[in-house]
């Protein structure tokens, strides 16, 4: 996963308010490394503005692709905003 900066400029976090990591959690099925964390902004007041899910599925046998993704939610939990990016590696950087 990507440092919290990372994160705060991918989200577009406004730069007065804060985003905190809530959750994090891995774990392999199917031979996919699977990776969720959840984020949580609050304004200057700490009120809940949004929570974010950001994931990762790594295939760990080939073709090795990679899943990314992050969702935003409001406060109520209504899905605002959703963006998924499949990636493979380059076919010379592989073994097969």
């Amino acid at each position: 996963m990507q440092s919290l900066e990372d994160i705060i400029v991918r989200f577009d976090i406004d730069p007065k308010h804060s985003l905190k990591q809530q959750n994090r959690e891995q774990h392999e099925r199917n031979q996919t490394l699977h990776e969720t964390c959840w984020y949580v902004e609050k304004d200057q007041q700490q009120r809940i503005v949004a929570r974010y899910r950001s994931w990762s599925n790594q295939a760990q046998q080939p073709p090795f692709r990679t899943q990314l993704g992050w969702e935003r939610y409001s406060p109520g939990g209504r899905l605002l905003d959703r963006e998924v990016r499949y990636l493979k590696p380059d076919a010379n950087t592989v073994l097969h």
